[in-house]
């Protein structure tokens, strides 16, 4: 542990930074009574809860050096920033970099404040945490979009003369399950409730079914099947099957484990008459969002649409469950999801260039001379272009 000691003097708080990965477990009452405004609603999102911080750093640490970073206000923890320092290259240069525990598997990220710390404490607490961070830049990828902590960030930073770039992250579609599943799909077009009515009749001609099964643990035997049929899909020649991702499956299966007990794990299976499972919906539910964290399905079934079957068996039995409000898709604006949903929860990634010579090199490389770089080859390339077309010979009659 390090704690620095320069805070204390100055504010009625501390900064400590704990490396030990065993520090977890130590952490799990004082993570329990934290918050965040991703979500509405009492529960802390699942991606930001300490099982998915666990089970995330199981998985994918793969080198990385843990920082999570504790503020204590007379003893008491008051915030955490779940944070791991990795050596990087930006535009191939070496850098410090400071991020989330956070990945492509994460749908967003946070600070994490106690809920009656007011916003003069936290800009106190945003400022003094950028300072005590060793690195050449720190970068949180998935804040809420003008959420809190993104509009802290910026204020704080820019009070501090710090360089501070946004860019987009994910824009997840989001479907609002407290309603009923008939006058959900009634909304839909007509072209799209044809495709439900002709895939689904395709389906069960086949003889092919579906079965909902609550995931105990990361030993279940499910797992291996949810495996299997991913490595027949079409992201085995990419290598993001599970079957080529064993940082992937350690993840899952740690998540089981922690999770699995709550019976808050379930998985849809497509099986075809035979009993070979084709594809799969996996669903985590937390605090009333259901989060669809891993679909797969056998490519040589694609004619039966088995993933599109199993997600829409999945997403109508959360219009029938109380406890479900929320389908969070965990996914970005890909055109097959605009189908169900119109509504979007827009994040960012924030870019923080640590003062010095370093950072200054770095935020003027990539924002200022870059673009201008690409705005001179666009010009090149329309004019090149323009000469092309001017320079062929007319046909002649």
């Amino acid at each position: 542990m390090n704690v620095d000691p320069s805070v204390s003097a100055s504010c009625d708080f501390s900064i400590e930074t704990l490396s030990d990965p065993d520090c977890f477990l130590e952490l799990k009452d004082d993570w329990q009574q934290l918050s965040s405004d991703t979500h509405a609603g009492g529960a802390l999102p699942l991606p930001l809860t300490l099982a998915w911080m666990i089970s995330w750093w199981s998985g994918f640490s793969n080198g990385a050096r843990l920082r999570l970073t504790i503020i204590r206000q007379y003893g008491r923890i008051i915030a955490i920033a779940p944070l791991a320092a990795v050596q990087d290259q930006y535009r191939q240069i070496s850098i410090r970099k400071i991020k989330f525990l956070s990945n492509g598997h994460s749908p967003f990220c946070d600070i994490l404040f106690a809920p009656e710390v007011e916003h003069g404490m936290r800009k106190n607490i945003m400022r003094e945490l950028i300072k005590h961070l060793d690195c050449d830049l720190i970068e949180l990828r998935g804040l809420k979009d003008r959420g809190s902590t993104h509009q802290l960030l910026s204020e704080v930073a820019q009070s501090m003369g710090i360089r501070v770039a946004v860019n987009p992250a994910l824009s997840t579609p989001v479907v609002d399950t407290n309603g009923d599943w008939d006058t959900f799909l009634a909304e839909k077009s007509k072209k799209f409730r044809q495709r439900v009515r002709s895939a689904t009749n395709r389906f069960e001609r086949s003889g092919a079914k579906i079965e909902q099964t609550t995931i105990q643990s990361g030993d279940d035997f499910i797992v291996e099947e949810m495996i299997t049929v991913s490595s027949q899909s079409w992201k085995r020649s990419l290598g993001a099957d599970l079957s080529s991702r064993e940082n992937s499956v350690r993840f899952l299966k740690s998540l089981f484990d922690q999770l699995g007990p709550s019976q808050s794990v379930s998985v849809w299976m497509a099986r075809t008459d035979t009993g070979e499972p084709i594809a799969f919906e996996l669903h985590l539910l937390w605090g009333g969002v259901s989060y669809p964290i891993r679909a797969d399905f056998n490519e040589q079934y694609r004619k039966l649409s088995p993933g599109f079957i199993a997600e829409l068996n999945a997403l109508r039995s959360l219009f029938e469950q109380v406890d479900a409000t929320t389908y969070y898709s965990c996914a970005d604006d890909y055109q097959y999801l605009t189908h169900w949903t119109d509504t979007y929860a827009q994040h960012v990634t924030v870019e923080l260039f640590k003062p010095g010579l370093k950072g200054f090199l770095l935020y003027s490389l990539e924002y200022r001379l870059i673009p201008v770089l690409r705005g001179i080859r666009s010009v090149f390339r329309k004019e090149t272009d323009s000469e092309r077309k001017t320079s062929r010979p007319s046909k002649v009659a």
